[in-house]
């Protein structure tokens, strides 16, 4: 693959930060006493050469110095990163397995193709690397967090160094790596005292680090670290005027200086914020209510209508009526439609894909794929718009190149077949693909569309006439591994034998499946089966108050 082009804008630190900041694993021929006590003794003189720095004795919280500086070097800021990992390991480790559950919450399985990043372990109060923390950040542990006293009012309080740094590393290549595995292994206090002494619950100090070429990486990481429904209302009540003015949505061009002869250079083109949209959207649906994840989609229409409203919607003309004005006006405030915002989002215009060879690239944008992804598994009422748009604007063409692109496939089609929505969209995508099926199912990356298109099918009927269909075409099927799994996924051969020894794989694959989910704690219903265990709730819930009703009368 080709290199990507980089600037200093963009930071150059995306090769050091996948360097530091990959998961940590014990090798096992190193886990004996005498290394993990030799091991030990080096991180107590490290963390007492941190400490004890700058002439502190530990007894007080002293201006920023050398330590700080250190944080930004080349060298010694990817070694402060790690040795901050290995203490929150350490700690998180030797603490009980009661405990350990609670601090690590839900696990989040790592996917490379969505972006999502296997959690870190997270240190503890009072332990040795919340001290080395401090330290880094001149944080005095003294000063509580500006709580209203007795009295009613708000403490004025604040860290007299610790906002001040915190600002600063964000700007800075290997400084903002340290703030990165800061959010991820700080405990849930301290990563809301960081969001507020950091300054990322106030617009406009939001703002201006989401427009920094560098500090636009903490802000995302600070997005997927939140740790409670209240830290994600208030990321988004700040994120939802950022969104709205499309500043981040739009890509200008920039007319670079030609030197000292005076003549402009060729425009280059800035990048767009859409890492903050997908990491937003990620949050929502990780940790937002419904009302958070309706503004943050309002937010984006309404963004994505401010910066594709054309010249003569800006200025009316001199004999234009004056309730074309108003139409035009509600129609900015409400924004674009799901279906006109989602070509905007993912960069792939509808049609675009006809008349191309099956073997063509497929360009997408990366972080408006993943961001649509999330969508799909908002709330019903809100995802439904989207998930309609999608299957009406884009055509045949378009979904085959979709489902033979790895990232369209993991998070466009995987998002419609493996999220809530599948029952519905399952049997408008085989109506879609029709006679594309074949192809798709011997393809290496469409292959894996095809079994899942199989499993999301509702009911038996459907997943028999889609066997049939398949079995007419088994010297092909068998040609290539992708298409012998995709017949025996489908049980293609045992269709042929008869119904009987068909529904006996299907009936295996389902039990299977759920001895895997029983196993993992993972089961995610479609909308049919949702809304039915609603409905059986809902009319319980009835007659038991009609009894309790009765009995009062009585």
């Amino acid at each position: 693959k080709k290199k990507k082009n980089t600037n200093d804008e963009s930071g150059g630190s995306l090769h050091q930060e996948a360097t530091v900041a990959k998961a940590m694993k014990m090798v096992p021929e190193l886990q004996s006493k005498d290394f993990r006590k030799d091991t030990d003794a080096l991180l107590n003189e490290m963390v007492g050469i941190i400490s004890f720095s700058d002439g502190n004795d530990g007894s007080a919280v002293l201006p920023p110095g050398q330590l700080q500086q250190s944080t930004c070097h080349p060298s010694a800021g990817p070694l402060l990163v790690q040795l901050v990992r290995l203490l929150s390991y350490r700690d998180f480790h030797s603490q009980p397995a009661s405990k350990k559950k609670k601090d690590g919450g839900k696990g989040v399985e790592p996917d490379r193709r969505l972006g999502i990043l296997p959690e870190e372990p997270r240190y503890s109060q009072g332990s040795q690397a919340e001290s080395v923390v401090h330290r880094l950040l001149c944080w005095d542990p003294t000063i509580e967090k500006n709580d209203d006293n007795a009295d009613g009012e708000e403490k004025n309080v604040k860290q007299p160094y610790a906002g001040d740094i915190v600002y600063g590393l964000s700007g800075e290549p290997r400084g903002s790596i340290l703030l990165e595995a800061l959010l991820r292994c700080c405990p849930d206090s301290f990563h809301d005292e960081l969001c507020t002494i950091g300054g990322f619950y106030d617009e406009t100090t939001l703002r201006e680090y989401i427009q920094h070429g560098v500090s636009n990486f903490v802000v995302q990481a600070l997005l997927i670290t939140v740790r409670s429904k209240e830290q994600t209302s208030k990321m988004v009540k700040c994120l939802t005027g950022i969104v709205e003015d499309g500043s981040i949505l739009k890509v200008k061009t920039i007319q670079s200086d030609g030197g000292d002869g005076g003549e402009k250079g060729p425009a280059k083109k800035n990048n767009h914020r859409m890492g903050i949209v997908w990491r937003a959207f990620e949050m929502c649906a990780n940790k937002g209510s419904s009302q958070d994840q309706e503004q943050i989609l309002s937010a984006l229409l309404r963004g994505f209508a401010s910066i594709t409203t054309s010249p003569e919607d800006n200025g009316a003309n001199d004999g234009e009526k004056s309730e074309d004005k108003k139409r035009r006006k509600r129609s900015k405030a409400k924004g674009l439609s799901a279906g006109e915002c989602i070509p905007h989002l993912l960069g792939l215009t509808p049609g675009s894909c006809e008349g191309e060879s099956d073997g063509h690239r497929l360009t997408l944008d990366a972080a408006g794929a993943r961001a649509l992804y999330h969508v799909f598994h908002f709330k019903e009422r809100l995802r439904s718009d989207w998930v309609k748009g999608v299957l009406h604007i884009y055509g045949q063409a378009d979904f085959v190149s979709i489902a033979n692109d790895g990232l369209g496939s993991r998070c466009i089609m995987d998002g419609l077949l493996d999220g809530p929505s599948r029952s519905k969209t399952s049997k408008l995508l085989v109506s879609k693909l029709s006679d594309r099926i074949l192809y798709l199912a011997t393809a290496r990356v469409g292959h894996h569309t095809i079994e899942k298109l199989f499993r999301a099918l509702p009911t038996m009927e459907d997943k028999a006439s889609f066997s049939a269909e398949l079995s007419h075409s088994l010297n092909q099927l068998g040609s290539n591994a992708m298409g012998r799994s995709v017949m025996a996924t489908c049980a293609v051969k045992e269709y042929l034998e008869g119904e009987s020894a068909w529904k006996d794989v299907l009936a295996k694959q389902r039990d299977k499946a759920g001895w895997l989910e029983e196993i993992t704690g993972e089961k995610e219903g479609s909308d049919e089966e949702d809304e039915e265990v609603k409905t059986k709730k809902r009319k319980r819930d009835k007659k038991e108050k009609k009894r309790k009703r009765r009995r009062g009368s009585e």
